[in-house]
């Protein structure tokens, strides 16, 4: 039994000695991409996607409040039967416009993953290149977000390399 607890212990601590031989390193992929001429060029054409759409959007909501006020002007003199037809017309524009609002939030983030899925995959192709290149074993990420890159950060460890700057230089020349 004593022979099996030394065995384990050894093997725990030959594992230990193992990570803590490890390099790592860590990047800021928002400061990456904050700094790369092509995010201003995605949040152009995401402008004039959501521009667009907007434009699109206001057309339908003016033509319904014209048609709601028209109903409500005219109701009095109208029957039973065309009241029900204009409150069904006019209910269906209203679930139009609300269809369109939940549509959009996800084409907006489609359209968002189209542009830039790229440039994210770039990026991480410069972290792997950088990574190799200082013989990082681990290279993680100091924030989290659902929209970046995804890697994993340990802040504050000597041992640790900021590529950061090194990804930005790559990237830029």
């Amino acid at each position: 039994m004593k022979r099996i607890t030394i065995t384990v212990l050894f093997v725990l601590l030959l594992g230990i000695s193992q990570v803590f031989a490890q390099r790592v390193g860590y990047a800021e992929p928002q400061r990456i991409l904050d700094n790369l001429p092509e995010r201003e060029n995605i949040e152009l054409q995401l402008e004039e996607f959501y521009n667009n759409w907007e434009d699109e959007y206001n057309q339908l909501y003016e033509r319904y409040s014209e048609e709601l006020f028209l109903y409500q002007e005219s109701r009095d003199t109208l029957s039973e039967t065309q009241i029900r037809q204009e409150e069904e017309r006019l209910n269906e524009m209203a679930e139009e416009l609300q269809f369109m609002q939940q549509d959009f939030g996800m084409q907006f983030e489609q359209r968002r993953a189209e542009l830039l899925g790229p440039l994210v995959e770039r990026i991480n192709d410069t972290i792997a290149d950088i990574a190799r290149e200082n013989d990082l074993d681990y290279v993680f990420q100091s924030e989290t977000s659902d929209a970046e890159p995804i890697f994993f950060i340990i802040r504050n460890n000597p041992n640790s390399v900021n590529i950061t700057d090194d990804v930005i230089a790559r990237m830029n020349s």
